[in-house]
């Protein structure tokens, strides 16, 4: 609480208090009382305005548009975000610094994130700025960050006012173009050639002539073209022919792996949206399956209409927001952005007086060497200042997920014994602020630690029970990572085998990592020197392009397209194949 300004403040002026008393200035020693005095007055003032002041600070925060407040906003949208700190205290507040925690998901776009000021119950402080977000999720804003402090500077205090707002971040519907057909491109006709009418309608759009038939009906008969060809002719009016297309999202840990809304989990959600929404502006049937390495987690059946739509639309969203979790990561690596985070969120459940750390906790009871995992990093010495500093966030953490989690009175004593735990409690703490934390990728002996062998048996499964269900002529979109899983493809080519056996059309869809170059395009050259960061980016870019090479060959034998996520055209070769499922519905070939 006390500045370095006020400490030297002090110790000079009792230096001088001192000097003058032993040397008998009497006028110095006057002076030196006075403003003694004064700086503990200063002091007690300062404590009274936070003990007053301080329960009395609330946060109002308010998300507008050019169509006014809103409540949940698009992806790519300009959002206007305006927070202001009020105060119903007695006493003023000289001096605030007020700071703005800015969700990962957000980028910022005009204005800042700190301003300083004076509050008082009359005049609060607001800040203003502007976000955009680039991927769905949400969006949690935790509070404010204000530091307080006297017009000297000799005192400040900071604390954290919590003001707990989440806003869903629904996938952009923005969609290109030629992604859809609102106006239907070509009807294929097998005599007259090709014609274009507007989108399909209820068997009120002229498809097509052909010669009478016994048993049409009279106000079919197209009686001047009849007369023309002095024989009856028969007209074949249009329908709708609705599709149906079901989408199998991959939602489990290795899509997830990447910074806040930059995931390739991110490029699947964008995808499903886009082609669920131009599927209802087609009148077409689409279902959604949502799977991870256990099975399926949420699914929908076939359908349209705007609640079917906004549903699956909310599913994605929830999708997008979701951080790998993993069960390898390591004691180290987790407690610094854990500890990191309850600085900034929590700086009462720090305090020495809450939550006390006796500096001899690790000497005498330091972790049982039995309770650490063999593959662990570990320390050489029980006494090097690394090793102090990392028990002690852990214990100050131990105590907070004790409390957070109702782990009851033996629960800090678990998380200080049992790293598997303590892992697993951080990790939930990180995962429920969406905080993204640094994790391997690769055990030691190179292999990738997110690979699930399994995925594509349960991905077979959940494709052949669709199956079982659908009709014919319907289109399975499988958006699934099976870049790590190349030799495991039998059980999925064998239902895929199935589905193609009853007329349905199959495309797999493989996530992409930001930042990798798309697959057929040339890589950057790197030059002569190395580096040792560029050549492993370069490497892992090889196996990846090796790797989609190697699913697009085995799922080619089958006449399934393999497309990158990345690709901008993903979405009109899904398309695509639903305007060529259209026309096989209406018998042409």
């Amino acid at each position: 609480m006390l500045t370095t300004r006020g400490f030297w403040f002090f110790l000079v002026n009792v230096a001088l208090l001192a000097t003058a008393i032993l040397l008998g200035a009497l006028q110095l020693t006057l002076v030196c009382t006075t403003l003694l005095l004064w700086f503990f007055g200063q002091w007690i003032l300062f404590h009274l305005r936070i003990r007053l002041s301080l329960r009395r600070l609330s946060v109002e925060r308010a998300l507008s548009t050019s169509r006014g407040d809103v409540r949940s906003l698009w992806a790519r949208q300009k959002v206007d975000v305006a927070v202001t700190l009020k105060s119903a205290g007695v006493l003023a507040l000289p001096y605030v610094v007020m700071t703005e925690r800015l969700p990962a998901l957000a980028r910022i776009e005009k204005g800042l994130l700190c301003i300083d000021g004076a509050v008082s119950a009359g005049s609060p402080m607001t800040i203003a700025y502007s976000v955009v977000c680039q991927s769905a999720g949400w969006l949690r804003f935790e509070g404010i960050k204000i530091q307080m402090a006297d017009l000297q500077g000799f005192f400040s205090y900071a604390a954290f006012v919590h003001d707990l707002r989440e806003y869903r971040v629904l996938p952009g519907l923005a969609v290109e173009a030629s992604h859809a057909s609102f106006v239907k491109q070509h009807n294929t006709l097998p005599l007259l050639g090709t014609h274009r009418h507007a989108r399909p309608g209820g068997s009120s759009e002229l498809l097509d002539l052909r010669d009478y038939i016994p048993g049409d009906p009279p106000k079919a008969i197209a009686w001047k073209i009849s007369a023309r060809r002095d024989r009856l002719i028969t007209k074949e009016f249009e329908s709708e022919v609705p599709i149906r297309c079901t989408l199998f999202v991959d939602t489990s840990h290795s899509v997830r792996v990447g910074p806040v809304g930059e995931t390739a989990l991110c490029r699947l959600v964008e995808i499903a949206a886009a082609v669920a929404q131009t599927n209802a502006s087609e009148r077409d049937l689409t279902g959604l399956c949502l799977f991870d390495g256990t099975g399926a987690t949420e699914s929908m059946k076939p359908g349209r209409g705007s609640k079917h739509l906004l549903r699956m639309i909310s599913l994605l969203t929830d999708a997008a927001g979701l951080i790998p979790y993993t069960p390898r990561a390591t004691v180290r690596d987790v407690v610094p952005v854990a500890f990191g985070l309850a600085q900034d969120l929590y700086p009462e459940w720090l305090d020495r007086d809450v939550n006390w750390f006796p500096s001899w906790l690790p000497y005498w009871s330091p972790q049982p060497r039995w309770t650490i995992p063999r593959d662990a990093p570990r320390y050489f010495s029980r006494l090097s200042n690394a090793l102090h500093q990392e028990y002690r966030w852990r214990k100050q953490l131990a105590a907070i997920c004790a409390v957070r989690y109702q782990l009851g009175p033996n629960g800090l004593a678990m998380l200080l014994e049992d790293d598997e735990r303590c892992v697993h409690y951080l990790q939930r703490f990180l995962i429920e602020h969406q905080v993204a934390f640094p994790f391997p990728l690769y055990n030691g002996r190179g292999e990738y630690l997110f690979a699930e062998p399994w995925k594509p048996r349960i991905l077979a499964d959940l494709l052949l029970q669709a199956v079982t269900r659908g009709k014919d002529n319907e289109l399975f979109v499988l958006c699934v990572d099976l870049l790590e899983n190349t030799e495991q493809l039998t059980p999925l080519a064998r239902t895929i085998s199935v589905a193609k056996a009853r007329h349905h059309q199959v495309i797999v869809i493989c996530p992409w990592p930001t930042g990798v170059a798309v697959p057929g395009t040339k890589p950057r050259e790197l030059g002569l020197s190395l580096r040792m960061h560029s050549l492993l980016q370069r490497l892992n870019a090889a196996e990846l392009h090796e790797a989609f090479a190697a699913v697009k060959r085995e799922l080619g034998r089958l006449g399934v397209p393999v497309f990158c996520a990345a690709q901008r055209d993903s979405v009109n070769w899904i398309l695509h194949r639903m305007r060529r499922l259209r026309i096989q519905e209406r018998g042409v070939r």
